[in-house]
């Protein structure tokens, strides 16, 4: 299902809304060069709970927490971990 914002680029509720992305999916963030890796859900809402149990409106913001309050692109670093890809792809897929 494609959904479009206009020329602006879609936000995770948008993706949750459109039922690309579910409450309940899992996310994760691998950190190889710190050899760690962070969790996190979609919640209500569409955000983003990290691990935790901080809520986010952003994946770059959820990142940014966890990363010592700097900046990550969320976009890239989050993967679904379903299927390990970024979750950047599925705003693309569907923009």
């Amino acid at each position: 299902m494609r959904v479009t914002r206009g020329e602006n680029k879609l936000n995770i509720n948008d993706l949750v809304k459109s039922q690309v992305l579910k409450v309940g999916d899992e996310l994760i963030w691998r950190r190889k060069s710190l050899n760690v890796q962070h969790l996190a859900k979609i919640v209500a809402g569409g955000k983003i709970e990290t691990a935790d149990g901080v809520s986010h409106k952003t994946p770059s913001g959820a990142a940014k927490h966890l990363n010592g309050n700097k900046p990550v692109d969320g976009w890239h670093a989050w993967k679904l971990k379903s299927s390990n890809k970024p979750i950047a792809t599925l705003r693309e897929k569907n923009s």
